[in-house]
């Protein structure tokens, strides 16, 4: 199956690492937390948010100290282990596009107002995947997740956003993710797309 894919680290040629920059590791006490109770979520949710709130203080804080974004992937985990096993792990998964419009699209999302230098680091490469059949899914779910999370610090309509998200809904304008476990390898660099 071919589909496209961004990276800063992936060369041509190269086979994609599940959990190339081990977030799962960020994300899993939440899930477990989760697993045992809401009330154990939320006691290991808010100490992450002190740390991060601390760490930020110092000029430390970054995305792998971002307690909403690990505490919303937990509850996505959590529910795809619960009610759809068959659906691969966020964090133990790759993310791929079909369509090379939805890979510019998300390239501006994510750095249309970085530096050029941070911009320059970005490449995109088509994938051989070695799956006849992938998960797509909606991102635009799971930012919505994100973003409700952030400022209610409930995970209710996570919840919700989560079945929504595994069992194939969308948004009114979804960005479709392909998900997949499977072997993937860099077969070609089209990065002069976004210029």
């Amino acid at each position: 199956m071919k589909v496209y894919h961004m990276s800063d680290t992936l060369c041509l040629g190269a086979e994609l690492s599940l959990n190339y920059k081990k977030y799962w590791e960020l994300s899993e006490p939440f899930v477990q937390a989760l697993e045992r109770s809401e009330d154990c979520f939320y006691g290991a949710y808010f100490a992450a948010k002190f740390m991060s709130e601390s760490l930020d203080r110092f000029g430390m804080a970054d995305m792998q100290t971002d307690y909403v974004k690990w505490g919303a992937e937990a509850v996505f985990e959590s529910v795809r282990r619960r009610e759809f096993p068959q659906r691969c792990c966020r964090l133990k998964c790759n993310y791929f596009f079909d369509e090379l419009s939805a890979c510019r699209e998300l390239f501006e999302i994510d750095w249309g107002k970085a530096s050029e230098e941070e911009r320059a680091k970005i490449r995109l490469f088509e994938i051989e995947l070695s799956a006849e059949t992938a998960d797509r899914l909606d991102m635009r779910l799971f930012d919505e997740a994100y973003d409700d999370l952030w400022e209610t610090n409930d995970i209710a309509h996570t919840v919700a956003l989560a079945r929504r998200y595994f069992s194939g809904g969308s948004t009114a304008h979804p960005i479709w993710e392909i998900v997949s476990d499977r072997k993937a390898v860099a077969v070609r660099d089209l990065t002069e797309y976004f210029k």
